[in-house]
């Protein structure tokens, strides 16, 4: 490699997958500096999400987390989280470029690429109280601000007024950047799916909303700008059919709209153009007999490498394909795979968890204190409420 000319020798590099690029830092100083460098992990990150490359399906299940390769569905690799599990419970609050955002219920978060084995802790986030309300929900989404080059990880606390049916949506953005949580306006809407996190696309963080406490039908679809920290309502397409279920996903770096029509057929809409009302297309419509065995909930998660079809979840419990011209469905078999689980969508990259070399020793010492605090408050009051 040392006869290649240097832009010759960056074009390979960057086709690579992490696995190898992590072999070739051993190979000398110049090629280690090469791959530890910001441009050069900036450019293999643009390669893999522009040809759809090096991806995989992160699951967890409990306090387990697989890895399947997206492109063979190969047989499940059991991954070494970074975080300490109380009650056999881990989640995955969200993922996007190539870095997990993961906590465990002592309310530990850490960041973590699992591709290069690094994680950061973030700094401890109390809950706040608002006089006599009641914390009815509490929800993340982790996303990246293409301005600022932040990841940022965002925390809504929903608190509910039983008397008066008043609720008040707190929220807190914290700044990979700057390492800390801060105050941003509060969400004027109503939460429609406790512990269902932010869908990352188009540089915001979606959920599903209301308007107004307890409504049966969710109507609005909400996304929180990670660049201006402000929330705006994404136009739905033009649905002029009975009444049906609304979920949002994330579908080749686009919007999608999941309309469930009870136990009749699911559409599955896309917005091609971000916030633009006229580019929102139906995608596919699946009936309901379509699928071998009953299901209620369909996700999609991934293009395959040609286009021409979509992998879906079925119900936390099964992978299918779609194909978009025959209109059929085909069971996927995944070795190890276990029998229940929640999926995301997983680039693997050098991508950091952290903000510098310089400030992360010093961040990570005043984290782990902290959250040793934290830990040993939680277990102290677990102990107490045992006695």
């Amino acid at each position: 490699m040392a006869d290649l000319p240097s832009e010759m020798l960056i074009a390979v590099l960057c086709r690579l997958p992490v696995r190898s690029l992590l072999r070739f830092r051993s190979v000398s100083k110049p090629l280690r500096s090469l791959i530890d460098s910001t441009g050069f992990i900036d450019l293999h990150l643009k390669n893999s999400i522009e040809t759809s490359s090096n991806l995989s399906l992160m699951l967890r299940r409990d306090s387990e987390l697989y890895l399947i390769n997206l492109d063979a569905l190969s047989d499940a690799v059991s991954l070494a989280h970074p975080l300490m599990c109380y009650s056999n419970q881990i989640l995955i609050l969200g993922s996007t470029n190539g870095l997990i955002c993961i906590s465990n219920v002592a309310e530990d978060i850490a960041l973590w690429n699992p591709s290069i084995r690094r994680h950061k802790v973030l700094p401890f986030l109390p809950i706040e109280r608002i006089g006599s309300s009641l914390l009815g929900t509490r929800v993340f989404g982790f996303g990246y601000d293409p301005v600022s080059e932040d990841y940022k990880l965002v925390r809504i606390s929903q608190f509910i007024n039983l008397g008066n049916e008043g609720f008040v949506s707190k929220v807190k953005v914290y700044s990979l950047r700057a390492n800390e949580w801060r105050d941003s306006e509060d969400m004027p809407y109503v939460l429609c799916y406790a512990r269902k996190n932010g869908t990352f696309a188009s540089g915001a963080l979606h959920w599903v909303v209301n308007r107004k406490f307890n409504v049966e039908e969710a109507d609005l679809i909400v996304a929180f700008d990670l660049t201006v920290e402000r929330f705006r309502e994404v136009p739905l397409p033009q649905c002029t059919e009975e009444r049906f279920h609304i979920e949002v996903g994330v579908l080749g770096r686009c919007v999608c709209m999941i309309a469930t029509y009870q136990d009749v057929r699911i559409d599955v809409w896309v917005m091609r153009e971000y916030g633009v009302k006229e580019s929102w297309a139906k995608l596919f419509s699946v009936a309901k007999a379509e699928v071998v065995g009953s299901y209620k909930y369909l996700r999609p998660l991934a293009y395959s490498k040609t286009g021409g079809e979509v992998l879906l979840e079925l119900d936390n419990q099964r992978l299918v394909w779609y194909d978009l011209r025959r209109k059929r469905v085909e069971n996927v078999t995944v070795g190890g795979l276990p029998d229940s689980f929640e999926a995301e969508i997983f680039v693997g990259s050098l991508v950091p968890a952290a903000a510098s070399k310089r400030d992360h020793g010093k961040n990570r010492s005043l984290d782990e204190e902290n959250n040793k605090k934290k830990r040993d408050d939680f277990l102290s009051e677990g102990f107490k409420l045992v006695l």
